[in-house]
């Protein structure tokens, strides 16, 4: 089984913000084995966006990854966390009303993988893979 990027929708939805999202998502990404790393990978680099270095990297087998990522216009390290809805609950990151209605209305689709990525205590982005066959 292979998955196949279809779409993601941040919060605010501004260009810098797209931008960040894929940062963050590609770098914690290009540390996992998880299959749908490559894609992500690849999405960001259609954009224009490179993964940056991740300090502190943990996988959570099924669950999630986190790490601290330094964005190319920022000094300090953000704390980055990406991973199923139950995760991000676990972790204690709220997810804003218009990113729920999207997740939810998602995870009703037939062979949809949905991951959510946040800092600073806010899920900012949710992501859409579609399950293909090889």
């Amino acid at each position: 089984m292979t998955y196949r990027f279809d779409a993601y929708h941040v919060l605010p939805d501004s260009p810098q913000m797209q931008k960040d999202f894929l940062y963050i998502v590609a770098s914690l990404k290009a540390k996992s084995s998880e299959p749908t790393a490559a894609e992500v990978v690849r999405i960001a680099e259609v954009n224009g966006v490179l993964p940056v270095e991740v300090t502190g990297f943990q996988e959570y087998p099924g669950r999630g990854l986190g790490g601290l990522v330094t964005l190319p216009n920022e000094q300090r390290p953000r704390a980055v966390l990406m991973g199923s809805r139950e995760f991000m609950d676990q972790c204690g990151l709220q997810i804003p009303a218009i990113l729920e209605v999207t997740t939810r209305q998602w995870e009703k689709e037939n062979n949809a993988q949905i991951l959510l990525a946040g800092w600073d205590g806010s899920v900012r982005g949710v992501l859409k893979f579609i399950k293909t066959a090889q």
